[in-house]
């Protein structure tokens, strides 16, 4: 890159045009940075350089307008600090996934991951802001012809030989173009916007074929009495941090001494964050057939069609996002809104056990509920209230930041406490639907896991997704029966007992929910059922970045 500079300009030429190469450099930088701290230095140099040459190719359309190509570029240059953000908090580039936690994300909820972060972003883009300013006065408007156009040129070849090095043969070569510029910063973020908007328009269209799908389900005429299924989906908990399942601490006090509940030791995630995790959990399609979730309904449709009433019951914002239109499936619906700034309109999972004790007492004898709770999102101090801070320090009591290796101890002693604190409301659920003496069962499954600096990457929260680590990929799964479920179906219930260490993914849920209730459809997959002898291991994708679908790292 120097030795074109070198070539293109005079010193004279070269110091006058120098402030307008700094701007311009400011915006691939972030590629180097990305690079270098993943260790793929020779990466990182050459995709800064063919960043850096991409913002060159327009150069000879604005030779006599200098100022003008930076005006125009205001809006990256704007995002530049946050990305640069993403990748030294998050280790992950700004990408679809971070569009839409962005449009599903109120302020509120925003803010209190933003919280601690705030001062340093605000002193950043005060600084960033003021040293782009005092480059810009410095720029010159015009620029010699002769010059633009061998700068324009040489950049206008290094695009079009960009694709070679990692040539896909199945795609045109416009294409491998078109995925050499989404590959980098901000191309990756104009690729999440088309593609957020491009799965706006899918769920539109999906509309009328999702109202007239038909999963022509039924139920064994031969269950009697009161019936009541409850799936619990959860919120970033990972498989070893519970104590059920073999970790050190006593996590899981409650659920440890559960008789008649599963605990399944090697279960994956559909997806690395929850607007695609809980969709495909809902519908068993599998993370390589997504966007088919949006042509049909979930597993609340095939209970409805076969007589139960439904419910959904929540406190995050699940009127937004993907899965609204399967949320909204329910028959009846219950948001109880958390502001999310941890000091008033609080709304802690154990309140939508209160919510499922009215739901109970309701008129009606088949009843299946879905609880989504806020479980170990974060920030994990403000999910569980004071009796729960077991595990101290945490940050209940002293303020760190997510990505604070130096205080590793306490952000893991905040999120295990949020373990016990699921715990607890899962037991809750237990002993509720056990006292009614019905016909019942209890299903939990968490929708990803969490990253918590296990290793010398320092990862944290689930923003890794390319691919997904095994800490997002596994996660705890439990399935609690009654008494009369295993005496009417005693070889389904074995089955659920002796697959406890198969494969399994969140794809698995709705052919064996409603296969273990005694629920028939014509779709149904025995091979894909926890409760049939015939059950096959699952395959275990999780979606990652950009919709990619990875094979699970391996859990054992």
């Amino acid at each position: 890159m120097h030795s074109i500079l070198n070539r293109v300009f005079s010193r004279k030429s070269t110091s006058s045009i120098a402030p307008f190469l700094l701007i311009i450099s400011v915006i691939p930088f972030s590629e180097l940075l990305f690079n270098m701290l993943r260790h793929q230095f020779v990466k990182g140099i050459f995709t800064f350089a063919f960043g850096m040459l991409i913002f060159l190719i327009p150069l000879v359309l604005f030779r006599k307008h200098l100022r003008l190509y930076l005006f125009f570029l205001i809006p990256i240059l704007l995002l530049v600090p946050f990305n640069l953000g993403y990748i030294l908090y998050f280790h992950s580039e700004m990408s679809e996934a971070t569009i839409l936690m962005i449009i599903n994300t109120n302020h509120n909820e925003a803010l209190e991951l933003l919280r601690n972060y705030l001062v340093v972003l605000i002193i950043f883009m005060v600084i960033y802001l003021a040293a782009l300013y005092l480059l810009y006065r410095r720029v010159p408007n015009t620029m010699n012809t002769k010059k633009t156009v061998y700068v324009s040129s040489i950049s206008l070849m290094a695009l079009a030989v960009s694709p070679f090095p990692i040539y896909d043969h199945s795609l045109s070569y416009s294409e491998n173009i078109r995925d050499a510029l989404y590959d980098i910063f901000p191309g990756n973020v104009i690729s999440g916007i088309n593609n957020v908007l491009y799965q706006d328009k899918f769920v539109k269209q999906g509309e009328s074929e999702r109202k007239n799908f038909s999963y022509h389900s039924w139920q064994d005429t031969s269950i009697k009495g009161k019936q009541i299924h409850i799936l619990i989906v959860g919120e970033s908990s990972r498989y070893d941090h519970w104590g059920v399942n073999g970790y050190p601490r006593n996590t899981s006090p409650n659920l440890s001494k559960r008789k008649d509940l599963v605990s399944y030791s090697d279960a994956a995630a559909g997806g690395f964050m929850t607007e695609w995790a809980v969709p495909l959990l809902l519908t068993g399609v599998g993370a390589d057939h997504y966007e088919s979730n949006f042509h049909r309904k979930s597993i609340i449709g095939a209970f409805n069609e076969a007589g139960f009433n439904s419910y959904w019951i929540t406190n995050q914002t699940d009127y937004l996002g993907y899965f609204k239109v399967h949320s909204l499936e329910a028959q009846k619906g219950y948001y109880l809104l958390t502001d999310f700034r941890s000091t008033k309109n609080v709304v802690m999972d154990m309140q939508l056990v209160d919510t499922l004790k009215k739901i109970l007492n309701q008129p009606g004898d088949k009843k299946f509920i879905v609880i989504h709770g806020l479980g170990s999102h974060y920030s994990y101090s403000a999910r569980y209230p004071d009796q729960f801070d077991v595990f101290k320090p945490s940050n209940k009591s002293v303020t760190t930041k997510l990505t604070d290796g130096k205080s590793k101890n306490i952000l893991i002693n905040s999120y295990d406490n949020t373990i016990c604190y699921t715990d607890a409301v899962i037991d809750s659920v237990i002993s509720l639907v056990n006292k009614q003496n019905a016909f019942s069962s209890v299903t939990y499954i968490s929708d990803h896991g969490e990253d918590l600096m296990d290793d010398s990457r320092g990862l944290t929260s689930h923003h890794q997704g390319s691919p997904p680590t095994k800490y997002i990929a596994h996660v705890p799964l439990f399935i609690w029966y009654s008494p009369k479920l295993q005496a009417k179906y005693p070889d389904k219930v074995a089955n659920l007992v002796q697959h406890k260490d198969a494969k399994i993914s969140s794809q698995n849920i709705i052919y064996s929910l409603t296969s273990m209730v005694g629920i028939h459809y014509p779709t149904q997959d025995s091979l894909k059922d926890i409760t049939s002898a015939y059950y096959k291991d699952n395959q275990q994708l999780i979606m990652g970045e950009s919709r990619k679908v990875y094979p699970c790292p391996a859990f054992k």
